[in-house]
């Protein structure tokens, strides 16, 4: 039987105003082992998409990707894999010698400690199934899905395309504020799963810059044209490192448990030989080296949205078999499925008080041909057979090869 999944995941980060007046209490997280390694893992998966993504832009354009949106994705579709099709996802996500068991509670653990971390810092994460109402999915994949990501799941009737098609955006609308309002245009004949994971983040600079301080300057782009761009300034002390490339300044958000950090390309150098050097070890390395000193920060304000296919980046990341000839045994039987898209889009916003950002990934699982067809045409050559149903007896058998013969 062919059928098509789509497996979508929505990511919403916001960062915004959140005031309070008392000094509420900040948690540490301390991970553990394993969860230390998964968090390692996502840093150089999301640095590597990130690298890959870049070197596929054909025009300078803004670019940004949610690691964390497209590793809590492929961790949900990884508890459908089996065969090579998990091997190779391992492999690419850096997850090898880890049990599924280990991988999801660790996710589970890191997810626990970032929602409560900060009080400041509003932070949600909610993840749904929507699956075709005739549609037999594993219960093991369910109820995987339902321990460790706190799934919502829920059977559909996808030939109601409009109640679907509401049902689901409306759980992506509720869950991002509205900033994202939906995440599919049409309920396809062929699907028969969403998968849905957002995430929410609210704060705001813990040092926030003056409105009334912003003023147009000049900004060069890599072209050497300037242009004139709203520039925010503040003058603060703020964690520094410089080396030969570029400096990089660390921007913190509510209590300081959240942060952004700013590579700025020293002259020149450009973007893509910063991005060229992003790596774990280096990132450690430079935080581990910054210090804090005293700077008089200009930032421009800026917005952007930036959409992506992911599928050949996974590709060359080694995640091949999963769009070809993929086991995906583990969410339903006798259904041939494979990973047909890997779709990206973010939002950016940043202002006086804030970054307020959304990201978007949708995974579609399916096959390379059309899915099920409702109907049955016997359209061609046939057989048939005439049988007693109680003793199963055979009574007659033949086939059709032209209707129009006598």
């Amino acid at each position: 039987m062919k059928r098509i999944i789509s497996i979508i995941s929505l990511t919403l980060v916001l960062f915004a105003c959140n005031k309070t007046e008392t000094e509420p209490k900040v948690s540490d997280i301390t991970a553990n082992e394993k969860s230390a390694k998964i968090i390692a893992a996502d840093n150089q998966f999301g640095l590597e998409l990130f690298q890959k993504v870049n070197a596929s832009l054909t025009e300078p354009k803004n670019t940004m990707v949610s690691p964390l949106s497209v590793s809590l994705a492929l961790a949900m579709v990884y508890n459908g894999t089996a065969g090579d099709t998990k091997s190779q996802m391992e492999q690419m996500l850096h997850k090898a010698g880890m049990t599924p068991e280990d991988l999801n509670q660790s996710y589970k653990d890191l997810v626990a400690g970032l929602i409560s971390h900060d009080p400041k810092v509003e932070l949600s994460i909610s993840n749904a199934i929507y699956y075709r109402n005739t549609f037999n999915v594993k219960d093991n994949f369910i109820t995987t899905n339902q321990n460790y990501y706190q799934a919502e799941v829920s059977g559909l009737d996808f030939t109601n395309t409009a109640e679907a098609l509401q049902t689901v955006n409306g759980w992506v609308n509720t869950k991002t504020k509205g900033k994202i309002d939906k995440i599919i245009n049409e309920v396809k004949p062929e699907d028969v799963m969403y998968l849905l994971n957002a995430i929410y983040f609210n704060g705001e600079w813990k040092y926030r810059f003056d409105a009334a301080k912003t003023m147009n300057l000049p900004f060069t782009k890599e072209d050497k044209t300037v242009i004139q761009v709203p520039t925010m300034s503040i003058e603060n002390p703020f964690n520094y490192y410089s080396d030969q490339s570029f400096q990089m300044l660390e921007m913190p958000y509510g209590s300081g448990k959240y942060s952004m950090l700013v590579f700025l390309p020293k002259g020149g150098k450009t973007t893509n030989d910063v991005i060229s050097l992003l790596s774990p070890e280096n990132v450690s390395s430079w935080l581990q080296k910054m210090t804090e000193q005293k700077k008089e920060v200009y930032l421009p304000k800026f917005e952007f949205k930036f959409d992506d296919s992911l599928v050949d980046e996974l590709k060359a990341l080694g995640m091949t078999d999963a769009f070809s000839n993929a086991d995906l045994s583990g969410i339903a039987e006798s259904v041939d499925l494979v990973v047909s898209e890997v779709m990206h889009k973010t939002y950016i916003k940043v202002d006086e008080r804030g970054t307020e950002a959304a990201a978007v990934t949708g995974i579609t699982v399916g096959v390379t041909t059309a899915g099920p067809d409702p109907s049955f045409r016997a359209d061609h050559p046939f057989v048939f057979a005439i049988r007693e149903k109680d003793t199963q007896a055979i009574l007659f058998i033949g086939k059709v090869m032209n209707p129009l013969l006598e």
